[in-house]
């Protein structure tokens, strides 16, 4: 199944516990980092467990049926919406650590920020449709009536 390119079918050769590993691992670092928990030294040491040892156990061998994460969210989610997610939880956990007032408002604007990002990133990687012709592009065209 695929709408507006979230998938929920899980690939034949996928290990289902992997896969539940890291949504179990990933929410429980961003709850810590929002609840609180110091960057230095023990969130870093929760993540070099939880995240470092599971990506390299999954880059060490390509093809098996253990993931990397990044893998595993560009298969469930799409692009548009990975990237505000991410950008977003990273400015929101920044500015947690870094004592800001209001660490949302500035994860609403890194999550903007990945929205652009993901947006022109998508937009460029496709050639320009109207490239200098000396003639105004079909759309200019329509909107000039």
């Amino acid at each position: 199944m695929q709408a507006m390119g979230f998938r929920t079918d899980v690939p034949a050769n996928w290990n289902r516990w992997w896969l539940l590993m890291w949504g179990v691992v990933s929410v429980a670092l961003l709850a810590a980092a929002l609840a609180g928990l110091p960057f230095w030294p023990w969130w870093l040491l929760a993540a070099a467990i939880g995240f470092g040892v599971p990506e390299l156990v999954s880059i060490l061998k390509e093809n098996d049926s253990l993931p990397p994460l990044t893998h595993t969210i560009r298969h469930f989610l799409p692009n548009w919406a990975a990237f505000p997610l991410i950008y977003f939880l990273l400015g929101t956990v920044g500015a947690r650590w870094l004592e800001f007032p209001r660490p949302f408002h500035v994860g609403g604007l890194f999550g903007l920020l990945g929205w652009l990002t993901d947006h022109f990133t998508v937009t460029y990687a496709k050639p320009d449709p109207y490239p200098f012709s000396g003639e105004a592009s079909p759309e200019r065209k329509r909107l000039a009536l």
